[in-house]
């Protein structure tokens, strides 16, 4: 029997760069809702392969945000307010355990990562760089749910905010720049709640950062505390 040759680490960064690739430009809308997908014009437009773009597009459909249909092809996943609910009342529960165990299992190391994640956004903000702002997200939550040191509950966590980094992004334009650093800020007092191991504060903080997104179209809530609802969010400049 012949023996397959073990996949090239560069082979492998490059199907992993393509998914990152494809991924942003499904969150920052260059590749809209509901859009019929042409697998040759994102090779020529992002300069990717064939087999590095079919890998991404099913590693996304297997997240939601690529959607596949025999004898139809490929499209975009639309952006659903009951998909968003589904999101949101996961990442409350995956995301809180995974700040919960961050403050029993984060290093010194794991909490300056998080923190970093933010570092110079008040520049980033101030220019309005809506892609900058998506890596900075990204790159806080990612932190976060690697310091629960728990593998399946960090890729859960992921999945979930590739899924609603699309809503938050779609409105961010219309946001103003006080209420995007207010929000960051209050990213950031939840590292400070984790350090503290204050788990009462640590959820009240993740409530209102999951819940929050820049377009009153998109108002979340926890149907296990139907008293509660998000602020409405302020009004773009």
């Amino acid at each position: 029997m012949v023996r397959k040759k073990p996949q090239t680490k560069a082979k492998t960064l490059l199907r992993n760069d393509a998914y990152e690739v494809i991924l942003m430009a499904i969150v920052v809308g260059d590749l809209e809702p509901g859009a019929r997908v042409d697998e040759k014009q994102i090779m020529r437009d992002f300069k990717l392969g064939q087999a590095a773009v079919r890998d991404a597009l099913f590693r996304l459909s297997l997240e939601g945000l690529v959607e596949r249909h025999a004898r139809i092809g490929t499209r975009i996943g639309d952006l659903g307010l009951r998909e968003l609910q589904d999101v949101f009342e996961a990442r409350i529960l995956v995301e809180g355990y995974a700040a919960a165990l961050a403050a029993h299992r984060a290093s010194p190391d794991d909490l300056a990562a998080i923190r970093a994640a933010y570092d110079g956004y008040e520049e980033v903000v101030e220019a309005r760089d809506i892609r900058a702002l998506v890596v900075m997200d990204r790159a806080f939550h990612r932190a976060l749910a690697a310091a629960s040191k728990n593998s399946q509950i960090e890729q859960t966590a992921i999945r979930l905010h590739n899924n609603a980094a699309r809503f938050w992004c779609f409105g961010l334009k219309r946001t103003s720049v006080e209420a995007n650093k207010r929000q960051i800020r209050e990213h950031l007092k939840v590292v400070d709640a984790i350090e503290k191991r204050d788990f009462a504060e640590i959820d009240r903080l993740l409530r209102g950062v999951l819940g929050h997104f820049p377009d009153s179209r998109f108002l979340m809530f926890d149907p296990l505390r139907p008293g509660e609802r998000p602020d409405v969010p302020e009004a773009a400049e």
